[in-house]
């Protein structure tokens, strides 16, 4: 016990350090967007950047004071408690060019990021004699006593990508989101409801669980499972030249802005420009339409498969 409450104890301290950077990089970048220089910005505004530069109240018109917004973002907005899965992190993908100073911001905001998401797991690591939901209820109990009941983990741990040597051109090209469609049966759908709400007391669980075992034993081939691994990906990579050559190096799926390196007057290199939207998969749109459009068990996003 004495040892899970120094782990406890080293939570709140952190987690304070983090919204700390998060707030000393947002400065920074709002003062890039006030400065009399001009800063090249390059943010996509597919659908969920749009609704995630909502969410913050902010604009693409602003783009650096946006992306301040979105990297100091550390807690579920108010959105997420209305609709939609508050799981969900918020994500604007492009490219910022900013000075040194900023780059050593980010990068200690990515410390900050690590040092407390290793914590974190510490202290979920010496409750794992308890239960899943007891664990993450412990956690939470845990960040409201540090003042952030709402804090975002995935938010709290993603990494600000960086490009802090200025490559000589960066090569941008959306990932599709991928989408997977499988087969389960009655038995595997009433064990997870089971475990959803294994004390019987929340009335949608228990009323899936009637539509469940109601199903007529001819539908019990057509239940699939729809899971959206991804939202789709804006993947950078930097490309380097020589005299041999040029080098590729990944710099990752920019679910935020790359702050890169910039030049005197405050430009990007040369970069790949894509559409705001990657086009849609015919093929999986054609796997959808065999699928009901509203889920027959919404907790576990279960479809029912049409009869053929």
């Amino acid at each position: 016990m004495t040892d899970q409450r120094k782990l406890a104890a080293a939570v709140p301290p952190l987690l304070e350090r983090l919204h700390a950077g998060a707030a000393t990089l947002r400065q920074s970048l709002e003062q890039l967007q006030e400065s009399p220089k001009a800063w090249q910005p390059y943010l996509l505004q597919p659908a969920f950047a749009r609704d995630a530069a909502e969410r913050l109240n902010s604009a693409f018109d602003a783009p650096y004071a946006l992306a301040g917004a979105l990297f100091a973002q550390l807690d579920y907005g108010e959105a997420a408690s209305t609709g939609g899965d508050a799981r969900a992190t918020l994500q604007i993908p492009g490219l910022l060019a900013v000075p040194a100073g900023t780059i050593a911001l980010a990068r200690q905001l990515n410390t900050d990021k690590e040092v407390f998401a290793r914590a974190v797991a510490e202290f979920k690591a010496a409750l794992a004699d308890r239960p899943a939901p007891e664990r993450d209820h412990s956690v939470r109990e845990l960040l409201a006593d540090a003042g952030h009941p709402r804090a975002h983990l995935r938010q709290c741990y993603r990494q600000v990508l960086l490009c802090p040597e200025r490559p000589d051109a960066l090569a941008l090209s959306w990932i599709k989101a991928r989408k997977s469609i499988r087969r389960v049966t009655v038995q595997w759908c009433e064990k997870k409801l089971v475990q959803l709400d294994p004390q019987g007391a929340d009335p949608g669980i228990q009323y899936q669980r009637q539509l469940l075992a109601g199903l007529h034993k001819s539908q019990h081939d057509d239940l699939r499972q729809v899971q959206v691994q991804s939202r789709p990906n804006l993947q950078v990579a930097e490309i380097f030249r020589t005299d041999e050559g040029e080098t590729y190096r990944q710099v990752g799926y920019a679910a935020m802005p790359v702050l890169v390196l910039a030049d005197d007057k405050g430009q990007l290199p040369d970069f790949t420009r894509v559409d705001h939207q990657p086009s849609q998969s015919r093929r999986r749109q054609r796997r959808d339409l065999a699928l009901s459009t509203e889920a027959f068990l919404p907790a576990l996003r279960v479809y029912l498969r049409h009869s053929r």
